[in-house]
């Protein structure tokens, strides 16, 4: 082989590792947060479908793997998905990602139980009161810090079976999430109820990991797909699809 063919075919192979690479699907990493994303759920929810339909929309596909916090927070930190979804802005900032805007906005409070409610009027009459929350999630500090014994468990489910089961007397969780969890389990089905009070107003989020040297700006992708995807009408069309609300206006 002469040496300007050797050359050549180098050159060939490394034109043909970006192209395979950009075949690749863009690997993100998901809670199970229904109905905003869910194995579960046809399209995965409506955050899952937003994501999938804007980076098509850019000519890239989605691969998305569900998994508890803890652990999609150490994916994260080993660089084996490119981001994360759907975040609260402290997640965002201690995993040190970069936010799109926000598609929903979530209301967080508390549920209880039916038959025994749980009346405040200060988060300080909370003190000593057994409170269920999710092991990693970047709940606001006001709120962990107002004086209820706090206990973690790996996802909402798990927090509300064992409130269910007397284990806890509340549980923090997003208000449409913990509905929907609910109406989802008979189990849980009648027993567990909204305690009917919106302590924090918090926007959902998708996080990306900063741009790295020979990589795509996948945070600056997302922003271009979703400016296509309300162009064309299908982002509404995807949040009727899923009757989600709380829509950022």
């Amino acid at each position: 082989m002469s040496r300007f063919s050797g050359l050549a075919a180098l050159l060939a192979l490394l034109w043909c590792v970006p192209a395979a690479n950009a075949a690749e699907p863009l690997r993100l990493v998901s809670l199970e947060y229904p109905p905003y994303s869910s194995a579960k759920i046809p399209g995965g929810g409506s955050i899952v479908e937003l994501v999938t339909q804007a980076m098509a929309s850019q000519g890239k596909s989605v691969h998305i793997d569900f998994m508890p916090w803890a652990r999609a927070r150490a994916e994260l930190r080993s660089h084996r998905y490119a981001g994360a979804l759907p975040l609260w802005p402290r997640e965002i900032v201690e995993e040190q990602l970069i936010a799109s805007r926000p598609l929903f906005y979530s209301e967080l409070g508390f549920f209880v139980r039916r038959d025994t409610p749980v009346q405040f009027t200060t988060l300080n009459q909370l003190k000593g009161h057994r409170v269920g929350i999710v092991r990693g999630y970047g709940y606001p500090q006001t709120l962990l810090h107002s004086g209820f014994r706090s206990e973690e468990a790996v996802d909402d489910l798990s927090n509300l079976r064992k409130l269910a089961a007397r284990r806890f007397d509340l549980v923090l969780l997003e208000r449409v999430v913990g509905e929907h969890l609910i109406a989802s389990h008979a189990t849980l089905r009648g027993q567990l109820i909204w305690q009917g009070r919106s302590l924090e107003r918090t926007p959902l989020l998708v996080g990306f990991l900063p741009q790295r040297p020979g990589e795509p700006d996948w945070a600056a992708t997302f922003e271009r797909g979703l400016r296509e995807l309300h162009a064309t009408g299908d982002y509404m069309r995807i949040i009727r699809k899923h009757n989600s609300i709380a829509v950022p206006q």
